[in-house]
């Protein structure tokens, strides 16, 4: 038989000169990787842009921020068009105020320009002190994974500014001090009082914010498992209970009653003598 070329537009595979069942199976063979070239190829979901409304925090500017920036890096968008874009993320009332307050379109400014006069108007204001004091009366939810209580104390200490200059001579640099203020306020806020005093009573006091990090984890797993552990048994023995309280009502029932004695009882319970029970004539 002669050689068949690939159906495949722009594939120049062709098989040898070969028996027509073994041609077949060849040509089969590869179209596969032409599937599984297609299926890789799949465009993946659009990058959704990020929104921000007037009246927010300094941490919902700061997630802002950060969730543009991936934005502008998954789009490529440049020039004019990020300033649209830029422009577009502000809901409809904080996009009104800015125009009013700019006294018309923003468009022909730059991206730095823009961020700028957004701030003014979606970010309140707030006092450092108060910040920090809000941070420290932070306290872990019921159920709440102790990341996830660290994510929320991140996320007020963004606005604390945890910084202070180094106080050598020869040193201009700002050191930021955020992860041991985190780890103090990690280890006052956690909601399970025997956790906190098993990490209070350690013998290693020096520890980071990942090390408590995993030690509170690795307690709140071991009481899931124990709680786990005793629901279990705890199931066990009430089945247990149940099923010998079936038996002993099983032996314990008494026998039913015969006819004579089903006749007096009903004496006894309605005070009617003359009922057909009662009758002298009724058999045992």
């Amino acid at each position: 038989m002669p050689a068949v070329a690939c159906p495949i537009p722009g594939c120049d595979y062709v098989t040898a000169d070969l028996d027509a069942t073994i041609v077949a199976a060849l040509i089969t063979a590869h179209t596969t990787t032409h599937t599984h070239g297609a299926t890789a190829a799949v465009k993946a979901d659009r990058v959704k842009r990020p929104v921000i409304s007037a009246a927010g925090t300094s941490e919902d500017w700061q997630y802002f921020i950060s969730r543009w920036s991936d934005y502008v890096e998954a789009t490529k968008v440049t020039g004019r068009d990020r300033a649209l874009q830029l422009l577009e993320c502000c809901d409809e009332p904080l996009r009104k105020d800015i125009t009013r307050s700019a006294g018309g379109s923003l468009t022909h400014r730059t991206e730095a320009e823009i961020l700028a006069v957004i701030k003014k108007l979606a970010v309140r204001q707030e006092n450092t002190m108060v910040a920090r004091v809000a941070l420290h009366n932070m306290r872990q939810d019921r159920d709440e994974p102790i990341r996830a209580f660290r994510a929320r104390l991140a996320g007020q200490a963004s606005v604390c500014k945890f910084t202070i200059q180094c106080p050598h001579e020869l040193c201009s640099r700002d050191v930021n001090y955020t992860d041991a203020i985190l780890r103090d306020a990690l280890i006052r806020g956690t909601a399970d009082s025997d956790i906190q005093l098993d990490l209070l009573s350690d013998k290693n006091q020096d520890m980071s914010l990942e090390d408590v990090l995993q030690f509170v984890e690795a307690k709140e797993a071991g009481k899931r498992s124990a709680s786990r552990l005793l629901d279990t048994h705890a199931t066990d023995a009430t089945s247990d209970m149940v099923d010998a309280t079936a038996s002993s009502y099983k032996k314990e029932t008494p026998p039913r009653p015969t006819g004579r004695q089903e006749g007096n009882l009903h004496i006894l319970r309605t005070g009617w003598p003359w009922c057909p029970l009662s009758s002298p004539s009724q058999k045992d």
